[in-house]
C-alpha cells in the first residue's frame, strides 16, 4: 500500500506541474475572481455575493406572514431537542463516516453561508426551558430561559406579505475559497506575507490576529470571560477558531497554499508575488471545489451529485433558507463529542490534560493552546481513524446542552437552536417543504419513517403528542432528521443536492468550466484527480500510508483503527458557570457618576450662595468704608472685640463689639450688620454694672446703661476679657472726655433689672395691647396674654413711654417738631413720660371723640406759649413740621408767608395776626368733614386702629360715578374674567400654545420614531423606551436652546419694534418668553440627563457583540468590555454631555432671581458660557453614538440671526465715548452725560448697556437713556446702590476725580424697551415707580420737546398722564428739575403731571390730612405744590388706578385703545395690569393696552 500511495504522491505533483506551467503562462489572459462573490454572474452581478439574500424555494411561513418568528403554536424548541435528539451517546457511523467528514462539513458551510449571525438590530427571543430541565433548571425554579438572537436580514424586506422577511448569507455562495482567503482584499492582504504568493505562517502554523482582524471571538464557557483575540490564528474565515477541528481544517487548507504557490514560483521564478498568490489561489479553489463536490458531497449524502454539464448563467446559487437552517445542519448529527489523536504508528495519544481525547465542550474558542502542544497531523490521523456519529435524530451532548453561548447563558442547545433558526428563517412546515422540493406529502406520522418508529414506537408517540397530532405542523428540521437514518432523508438529500448543484452550474468560475479560459480540459481532467487525501499528505508530515485514501471513510483494513467509539460518559465531564453579570465592576463607577451629576448643581447652588455672599461682604466693607469716610474727623483707633449679647432669658447671640471711632458702641453681627449702636453724645458718664464671681462655672456679665438708651448686656468668656475690655472701655470714654461709673452686683439682680430693647419692647406689645383692647375691644377670638410673672394690670400701669418711643411709635424721629408738639398735647402731667392712662385718653379721643375735640388738640399744638391764641409764627412753624414730615425742602420762606397769608385770607381774617380757637374753626370750616375720621397712625406699634392696607390716596379729581349696572349671575362675571384675561393676553396665550406645541411635537415625534418606526437600529432594544424618551428630549431641548438665541437678539428685537409686525408678536415679553422656553429647556435637559443615565446602565449590561449595531461610528474589540467610565468620561459624548450638565447648572443656578439681583457680575460670567454650551451642544452628537446630529439643524438658523446681531452691536461696544460732563446729584445719583456717536439713532424710553474703561471695562451693566433724542448727547442717571455703581460715583466724585485720566464710556445698544410706543397711541397714561422713572425723563422730554416744536406732526400721541410713585420725593430730586424743565416747555399742554407718596401715613391720619389741606391752599394761591414747586398735584398715598383708568376712559371715549406704560418694581406693574384687565372687563372703549418694563 505504501509503494501505492507514493505513486499516487508522484503524480500528484506531476498534476500541479502540468497544472501551474500551462495555468501561469504569462501570456495567457485570465479574469481575477472577487473575493466579496460579486460580477461571478455578468447579468447578475450580486448573485451570491456576500452581503446577498437567501433564496426562499419554500414559501415564508412567518407567524404574521411578514416577520414575526413562526412556531408560536409548536413546543418549544429545547422540549422537541429533549424529546427527540436526546439519546445515547457513543454510537458509530453506519456508513463508516469518519469524524474528518463530520468536521469537514464545518469547512463546506464556512465557504458558502453565514447566515446565522444576529444582525441590526439585534433582536432577542427566549427559548422556554422546562421546569426541571435536567441541564439548565436542576433546582426546579422555573422560568428559565435559553437567549436566542435572530438572524440579520435584508432591511428592505419584512415591511408587507409580499416581501416577507429575508435573511441574508454574509459571505459568498460560490466555493471560491472564502474559508481560506476570507470575503475582503483587506482580510486577505492581512494573511499575506507577499513573498513567493504565499500566505504568512511560522512555522507551517498561521500567524496570531495580533492585528486584531475581526475573528469571531465568543466567551469561553469554561472560562466565562473573553480572552484576548490576538490569541487565535489568523485565518480566512472569521469562525475558524470555534474549536480545533476547524482550526486544523484552516491551518492544512494554508499549508496547502503555499505548497501550491511554492510549486508555482518554482516553474516561474520570475513571477511577482501577486502572479504568484493569484494563481496558487485558483488552484486551491478548484481543488476545493473537486474535493467538496465530488468527494465529501458524494460521501456526505450517501448517492454521487449530478455530472456537471456546464456553466448555467440563467441559474440562481442563492442558498436557500432550507439548506442553510435545516437540511445541511445534518451533519450535527454526525460531531463526536471529542477528537482522537494518533501518530503514524497507530499509537493513540493523550490530550493536553491527560484525558483521552480533545473534548469539543472544554475547547469551545480556546482550541488554541491544544494546537500549540498538539501537531495537526496527530488530529488529522485521529480524525481519519475516528467514526463519526451514528447518522440520526441525536445529537451528542457536547453540542446538544453544551454549545458554547454568551456569558450570561454560557451553555446552550444545538438543537432547540436549529429548531428556533427555522422559524426564525419562516421555514413551512415539513409537508409543505416535501411538496415544494417535488416530494409526496406523508399522510400519516408513521411514513415519516416508518423502520425507525417500528422500532422505537414511543418515539412515533411523543412526536404525535407533541404536535398535537397535526402532521401539516411539524417543523422541517424535525421532520427531517426523524426521516434520516444512516444518511439524510429524502428531503434533505433533496434540498442539499439541489443547493450543490446549482452552486456548480451558476459559478462562471468553477473549474470545469472550460469556457471561462482558466483550464484547458486537460488541466481539469488533472484537477478531479485532486482529494482530499492528496491535500493532507501534501501539506502536512502525514505519509501516504498513514491515512486511508477516502479519508472520510474508515474501512476494514484502512491504518489504524479507533480503539473505542468516544462516549461522553468516558470523558471528563463539561465545566457549566453560570451567574455571569456584565454589569459587575461598574457599580461604583455608575453610583459616583450618579452622585456627581447629583451633586453637580448642589456645588453650583453652593458656588452661588458663596458669590452672594461675597458681594454682601464687598457691600458692607464698602458701607464700613463710608462710615468711615464720613467719620474721619475722629481721630483714634477702633477696637473690636467677640462677645455674647444677653437679649432676654432664653436668646443669647454671637456679636462683635466695635468702640468709635465716633463717641460710639457699635454692636455688630458675625458678618458685620449693625444690630445697634449706642451713642454716648447725650451723656458725660457711662454706667457699667459687673457681676460679682462666685464658685459657679457662669460666665461673667458687663451692663452698660447710657441715658436714653436701653440697656447693653453682654456675657464675656472669662474675667481677664471682661478686665480687658473694661480698660479698653474706659480708654475709650477717656478720649472723647467721658467718664465710667464701675459698679458691682449679683448676676441674678443685674438680669432682673436689666433694660434691654426686647424686654423693653415685650412691654411695649403688651401696652400697645391693653391700650387697643381696651378702647375698641379684642379681635374675635383673640385672649388678652398674662404675663407669668406679674399681674398683667400692674405691669401695664408702671409702663410709661418716653419720647424717643412715642416717637418710634409714629414712624418718626425723637427730634421732630410734630413729635415734640404732639408729647407734649399727651403728656398732661408735664412729667416728661406718657403714661398708660394719657395714652389711653387720646386713643380714645381719636377713635371715638368729636370734631371739636380733634380740633382743640390741633390748636393746642400750634399754640407753643398757651396763650390762647396761635400767631402766624406759631402757624409757620407748625407748617415747617409737616414739611419736615414730607420730607422735602423746597417750601422757601415767601411760599410760607404767602401760604398763611392765603389762608388768613380765605377764612375772612386778613387783618388780624392771630387766630382764636373761633378763627381757627373758622379758618377750618371748609375741611370740618375731613376731620371727622382722622386719626394717629402709630406704624411703630405692632397695633392699629387705622387700616393701613386700605391707604389709598384722595383721588377727588378723578371722582367717577357708580355704575347702575344690574348685577350678574356669577357664571357671567366668571366668563366675563375668562374672555377679558384671553383677550387681554392672546399673543402671549398664543405663541406660548404655538412653541409647547413645537416642543412637544417634537419630543413625540422622536419618541415615536425610537419607539416604532426604527426597527434598523438597536438602540431601542438595548435601552428600552429610555432612547425613545431621550431622543426626544433632545429635539426639544435643541430647539428649545436655539429659539434662546432669538430672544436675546436685542437689536433685532428693537429694529421689529418699529414696524407694524410688532402689532403682532408680544415684543415686550422678550424676556418673559426667555425665562419660560429657558426653563423648559432645563426641564428637557434633566428630563435627558437622567435618561441617559439609565441608557448607559443598559449599555454597560450588555455583551459586545450587541454593542456593534449601536452605532457604525465606534468598534469594539471582543475583548473590550465598555463599562460606565468609558461612555461617561470617554466618549466625546460622554465628555461633552457632563460639561454641558455642569454649565447648565451653572447658567440656570447663576441665574436665580437672588443671585442676578445680589452678584450681578456673577450672573453675567455665568451666562456668558452660553458659547461654551452651543459649542458643546454642536459636538455632543458627532460621536453619532445614538443616531446623527441633529442640533445643528435646529441652530444654524438662530445661530446666523444672533452672530449678526452681536455684529450689530459691535458698532458701538468698542467705540470708546468721551466722558462730557458728570454731575453728583442729592441721594447718591449721579449723571452721565457723554458722546453720541453720529450715526446713533434711538427712541427714547430705549436702553444701553454702559461699561466705564476706568475699571472692568469688560463689565456692562443696564441703564435707561434719560436724554431725549433729539439732544446731541447721551445721559444716564445711575443711583449708587451695588459695589459697580458706588465705584462709578466715587470715582467721578469731584473730591476724587482726576481729570487727566480722562476715563471713556463704553455701550451696547441701544435697545428696545417696554415704553418706546408711546407716541403710537392718541392718549397715554404713563406710570413710574422707584427707579423706575428714569425712561420718562427721556421720554417726557421727547414728548414736549416734538409738540411744542411740530417736530412730531405726524404722531398720534395727544394727551399723555405721567403719574409718578415714589415712597417720597427725597432721594429723586433730580427727577423734580426733569419735570420742572419738562412742564416749562410743555405749552401745549399735551402731559398731566400727579404725584403720589407712598411712604407716609394712613390717608386719615392727622399729619396727612394737615398736608392735604396745606398743599390744597397753596395750589390755590400759587398753582404749584408747596413741596416740589411743580404745577402737578401731590397726593398722599397710593393711586387707586381702577378709579383713575376708568376717569380717563370716560374722558377720553373717541378713542379706541389708550396706551399704559409702567416702569418699576414688580408689585408695581401687576398691580397697574390688574387694573387694566378689571376695567377692560366692562367690555367698553377705549381698550387699555400695558406695556412694562421691571427693574429689581
Amino acid at each position: 500500500m505504501a509503494e501505492g500511495s507514493t505513486r499516487c504522491l508522484i503524480g500528484l505533483l506531476a498534476i500541479l506541474a502540468v497544472v501551474t506551467q500551462s495555468f501561469c503562462d504569462p501570456e495567457l489572459y485570465y479574469e481575477k475572481q472577487r473575493y466579496d462573490g460579486w460580477f461571478n454572474n455578468r447579468a447578475y452581478p450580486d448573485w451570491g455575493s456576500v452581503g446577498s439574500r437567501l433564496t426562499r424555494k419554500t414559501p415564508a411561513s412567518y407567524a404574521d406572514g411578514v416577520y414575526m418568528i413562526a412556531g408560536a403554536d409548536r413546543p418549544g424548541a429545547r422540549t422537541l431537542s429533549k424529546l427527540f435528539m436526546r439519546g445515547q451517546d457513543g454510537l458509530p457511523s453506519l456508513a463508516n463516516r469518519t469524524a474528518l467528514l463530520a468536521f469537514f462539513g464545518q469547512v463546506v458551510t464556512g465557504e458558502i453561508v453565514m447566515a446565522s449571525e444576529s444582525g441590526c438590530p439585534i433582536e432577542h427571543h427566549r427559548i422556554p426551558v422546562d421546569k426541571c430541565d435536567h441541564m439548565y433548571d436542576p433546582d426546579c425554579q422555573g422560568a428559565k430561559y435559553m437567549p436566542f438572537l435572530r438572524a440579520a436580514y435584508d432591511r428592505s424586506t419584512g415591511q408587507s406579505p409580499n416581501s416577507p422577511r429575508e435573511q441574508i448569507n454574509q459571505i459568498t455562495s460560490w466555493i471560491d475559497g472564502s474559508f481560506v482567503y476570507s470575503t475582503s482584499e483587506a482580510w486577505v492582504n492581512a494573511m499575506r506575507s507577499f513573498q513567493n504568493g504565499s500566505l504568512a505562517s511560522e512555522g507551517g502554523m498561521p500567524l496570531r490576529n495580533t492585528k486584531r482582524v475581526p475573528l469571531f471571538n465568543n466567551p469561553v464557557p469554561h472560562y466565562m470571560r473573553m480572552l484576548s483575540p490576538e490569541r487565535l490564528y489568523l485565518l480566512g474565515d472569521p469562525r475558524t477558531n470555534q474549536n480545533p477541528a476547524m482550526v486544523t481544517f484552516g491551518i492544512l487548507l494554508l499549508r496547502w497554499h503555499n505548497v501550491v504557490a511554492a510549486r508555482v514560483h518554482r516553474q516561474h521564478p520570475d513571477w511577482s508575488d501577486e502572479q504568484l498568490f493569484q494563481r496558487a489561489r485558483r488552484i486551491v479553489i478548484a481543488s476545493l471545489q473537486n474535493v467538496i463536490l465530488y468527494e465529501y458531497v458524494p460521501a456526505f449524502l450517501g448517492v454521487p451529485i449530478p455530472k456537471y454539464s456546464g456553466y448555467k448563467a440563467e441559474v440562481a446559487p442563492g442558498i436557500t433558507h432550507a439548506f442553510a437552517v435545516a437540511a445541511f445542519r445534518f451533519g450535527h448529527t454526525l460531531v463526536p463529542p471529542a477528537i482522537l489523536l494518533r501518530d503514524r504508528n497507530c499509537r493513540y495519544g493523550r490530550a493536553p490534560g491527560g484525558h483521552d481525547a480533545v473534548r469539543l465542550c472544554q475547547t469551545w474558542w480556546d482550541g488554541n493552546d491544544v494546537m500549540s502542544q498538539v501537531p495537526i497531523e496527530e488530529i488529522l490521523m485521529g480524525m481519519a481513524s475516528q467514526l463519526s456519529e451514528r447518522e440520526d435524530a441525536l445529537l451528542c451532548s457536547d453540542v446538544r446542552d453544551n454549545l458554547f453561548g454568551p456569558m450570561e447563558f454560557s451553555r446552550r442547545d444545538l438543537g432547540a437552536l436549529n429548531i428556533m433558526r427555522g422559524r426564525d428563517n419562516g421555514l413551512p412546515d415539513y409537508n409543505t417543504a416535501r411538496e415544494y422540493f417535488g416530494l409526496p406529502k406523508v399522510k400519516t406520522f408513521n411514513e415519516i419513517n416508518p423502520e425507525l418508529f417500528e422500532n422505537n414506537p414511543d418515539l412515533l408517540q411523543k412526536l404525535i403528542q407533541a404536535y398535537d397530532a397535526r402532521l401539516d405542523n411539524i417543523d422541517v428540521y424535525i421532520g427531517g432528521m426523524l426521516e434520516s437514518t444512516g444518511h439524510p432523508g429524502e428531503l434533505f438529500r433533496a434540498i442539499i443536492t439541489d443547493q450543490f448543484t446549482r452552486i456548480r452550474d451558476a459559478d462562471r468560475f468553477w473549474f470545469e468550466n472550460d469556457k471561462n479560459g482558466i483550464f484547458t480540459r486537460e488541466e481539469i481532467e488533472e484537477l478531479r484527480r485532486i482529494t482530499m487525501w492528496d491535500i493532507i499528505v501534501n501539506s502536512t508530515a502525514v505519509g501516504p500510508a498513514d491515512i486511508q485514501r477516502d479519508v472520510f471513510h474508515w474501512r476494514a483494513g484502512d491504518p489504524c483503527p479507533q480503539p473505542y467509539q468516544l462516549n461522553a460518559s468516558k470523558l471528563p465531564p463539561c465545566k457549566y458557570l453560570k451567574g455571569y453579570d456584565y454589569f459587575e465592576g461598574n457599580e461604583f463607577a455608575y453610583i459616583y457618576t450618579c452622585l456627581v451629576l447629583v451633586f453637580v448643581p448642589i456645588l453650583c447652588a453652593g458656588a452661588a450662595y458663596g458669590v452672594v455672599k461675597l458681594q454682601n461682604s464687598r457691600r458692607r466693607r464698602l458701607k464700613i468704608q463710608q462710615e468711615h469716610l464720613k467719620n474721619a474727623q475722629y481721630k483714634g483707633s477702633v477696637d473690636k472685640m467677640v462677645c455674647r449679647e444677653w437679649v432676654h432669658a432664653s436668646h443669647k447671640r454671637l456679636v462683635k463689639l466695635r468702640l468709635g471711632p465716633e463717641p460710639a458702641l457699635h454692636v455688630t453681627d458675625r458678618k458685620g450688620d449693625k444690630l445697634r449702636t449706642v451713642p454716648l453724645d447725650h451723656t458725660d458718664q457711662l454706667t457699667v454694672l459687673e457681676s460679682q464671681e462666685g464658685r459657679s462655672n457662669k460666665r461673667p456679665l458687663v451692663l452698660i446703661r447710657a441715658a436714653r438708651e436701653h440697656d447693653l448686656v453682654l456675657e464675656m468668656d472669662s474675667v481677664a476679657s471682661r478686665r480687658k475690655f473694661l480698660v479698653k472701655l474706659d480708654a475709650f470714654l477717656a478720649q472723647h472726655k467721658k467718664a465710667l461709673s464701675l459698679s458691682q452686683g449679683h448676676r441674678e439682680q443685674i438680669l432682673a433689672t436689666a433694660e434691654t430693647r426686647e424686654r423693653r419692647q415685650r412691654r411695649l406689645e403688651h401696652f400697645f395691647r391693653e391700650a387697643y383692647a381696651i378702647t375698641f375691644g379684642l379681635a374675635p377670638g383673640e385672649k388678652r396674654r398674662r404675663s407669668e410673672d406679674a399681674d398683667p394690670e400692674s405691669i401695664v400701669m408702671r409702663t410709661s413711654l418716653s419720647k424717643s418711643e412715642f416717637a418710634s411709635a409714629l414712624g418718626m424721629k425723637a427730634d421732630a417738631v410734630f413729635v415734640k408738639k404732639m408729647f407734649n398735647i399727651v403728656d398732661k402731667d408735664g412729667d416728661g413720660r406718657i403714661s398708660f392712662q394719657e395714652f389711653l385718653d387720646t386713643v380714645v379721643l381719636f377713635s371715638r371723640g368729636a370734631t371739636e375735640d380733634k380740633l382743640r388738640i390741633i390748636f393746642d399744638m400750634c399754640d407753643n406759649d398757651r396763650n390762647g391764641v396761635i400767631d402766624k409764627g406759631e402757624l409757620s412753624e407748625m407748617l415747617r413740621s409737616l414739611v419736615e414730615i414730607a420730607r422735602t425742602t423746597s417750601l422757601r420762606d415767601e411760599h410760607v408767608t404767602e401760604l398763611i397769608d392765603g389762608m388768613f385770607l380765605d377764612a375772612g381774617l386778613q387783618h388780624k395776626d392771630h387766630l382764636t380757637y373761633s378763627d381757627f374753626k373758622l379758618m377750618m370750616k371748609e375741611y370740618k368733614g375731613e376731620f371727622v375720621a382722622i386719626g394717629l397712625d402709630c406704624k411703630g406699634a405692632k397695633q392699629n386702629f387705622l387700616d393701613t392696607s386700605t391707604n389709598v390716596a384722595r383721588m377727588t379729581s378723578f371722582h367717577i360715578e357708580p355704575s347702575m349696572e344690574q348685577s350678574r349671575h356669577w357664571c357671567l362675571l366668571k366668563w366675563d374674567y375668562l374672555t377679558t384675561f384671553l383677550e387681554e393676553n392672546r399673543q402671549n396665550i398664543f405663541y406660548l400654545f404655538v412653541f409647547y406645541v413645537v416642543t412637544i411635537g417634537l419630543f413625540v415625534e422622536r419618541f415615536a420614531h425610537y419607539s416604532f418606526m426604527s426597527e434598523h437600529l438597536d438602540l431601542r432594544h438595548i435601552m428600552g423606551v429610555g432612547i425613545a424618551i431621550t431622543r426626544g428630549s433632545a429635539a426639544s431641548l435643541s430647539f428649545c436652546y436655539s429659539l434662546l438665541l432669538l430672544t436675546m437678539s436685542r437689536n433685532l428685537l428693537t429694529k421689529l419694534k418699529e414696524f407694524s409686525i410688532q402689532q403682532y408678536i408680544p415684543l415686550d415679553s422678550s424676556i418673559q418668553f426667555h425665562k419660560i422656553v429657558a426653563c423648559t429647556a432645563l426641564f428637557f435637559s434633566l428630563l435627558h440627563t437622567a435618561g441617559h443615565m439609565v441608557n448607559f446602565y443598559h449599555v454597560s449590561t450588555q455583551p459586545v457583540e450587541n454593542l456593534r449595531c449601536l452605532t457604525k461610528e465606534v468598534h469594539f474589540t471582543s475583548d473590550f468590555r465598555p463599562g460606565i467610565t468609558y461612555w461617561v468620561f470617554q466618549t466625546v459624548t460622554g465628555i461633552s454631555g457632563v460639561l454641558l450638565f455642569v454649565i447648565m447648572c451653572v447658567m440656570f443656578i447663576f441665574a436665580h432671581p437672588r443671585v442676578r439681583k445680589r452678584a450681578y457680575p456673577w450672573f453675567w460670567r455665568a451666562h456668558s458660557l452660553y458659547v461654551a454650551l452651543y459649542a458643546l451642544c454642536l459636538l455632543h452628537g458627532l460621536a453619532r453614538l445614538t443616531g446623527a446630529p441633529r442640533f445643528w439643524i435646529f441652530f444654524l438658523g438662530p445661530a446666523v440671526v444672533f452672530t449678526l446681531d452681536k455684529v450689530v452691536s459691535l458698532r458701538t461696544e468698542y467705540l470708546a465715548l468721551d466722558v462730557l460732563e458728570t454731575e453728583m446729584l442729592p441721594s447718591d445719583v449721579i449723571k452721565i452725560k457723554f458722546y453720541r456717536p453720529p450715526n446713533l439713532k434711538y427712541l427714547s424710553g430705549q436702553w444701553v448697556r454702559l461699561a466705564c474703561t476706568a475699571f472692568r471695562k469688560e463689565e456692562f451693566h443696564s441703564f435707561t437713556l434719560t436724554s431725549a433724542p433729539h439732544e446731541n448727547f447721551l445721559s444716564c442717571h445711575i443711583k449708587a446702590q451695588g459695589p459697580w455703581t458706588w465705584k462709578l460715583r466715587n470715582y467721578f466724585d469731584p473730591c476724587n476725580f482726576n481729570p487727566e485720566d480722562q476715563p471713556k464710556i463704553r455701550i451696547q445698544g441701544p435697545f428696545g424697551g417696554g415704553n418706546q410706543d408711546w407716541y403710537k397711541f392718541e392718549v397715554a397714561v404713563m406710570v413710574g415707580g422707584g427707579i423706575g422713572v428714569t425712561p420718562y425723563a427721556s421720554i417726557l422730554n421727547d414728548l414736549v420737546f416734538g409738540t411744542s416744536t411740530n417736530r412730531y406732526s405726524g404722531v398720534a400721541c395727544k394727551k399723555v398722564y405721567f403719574l409718578w410713585i415714589c415712597p417720597s420725593h427725597k432721594h429723586f430730586e433730580w427727577f423734580i428739575d426733569v419735570l420742572r424743565d419738562v412742564e416749562r416747555k410743555d405749552v401745549t399742554n399735551v402731559l398731566e403731571i400727579h404725584i403720589f407718596i407712598t411712604q407716609f401715613f394712613h390717608k386719615f391720619d392727622l399729619r396727612t390730612t394737615m398736608l392735604y389741606i396745606c398743599e390744597n391752599h397753596f395750589q390755590r394761591l400759587s398753582r404749584t405744590s408747596m413741596f416740589t414747586g411743580l404745577k402737578a398735584v401731590n397726593h398722599f398715598g397710593r393711586p387707586d388706578m381702577s378709579s383713575f383708568l376708568k376717569f380717563v376712559q370716560k374722558k377720553h371715549s373717541y378713542v379706541s385703545k389708550i396706551g399704559v406704560f409702567s416702569c418699576g418694581p414688580r408689585p408695581l406693574t401687576k398691580s397697574i395690569m390688574s387694573a387694566c384687565e378689571q376695567v377692560n372687563r366692562t367690555r367698553r372703549l377705549p381698550y387699555f393696552i400695558h406695556h412694562f418694563e421691571n427693574f429689581g
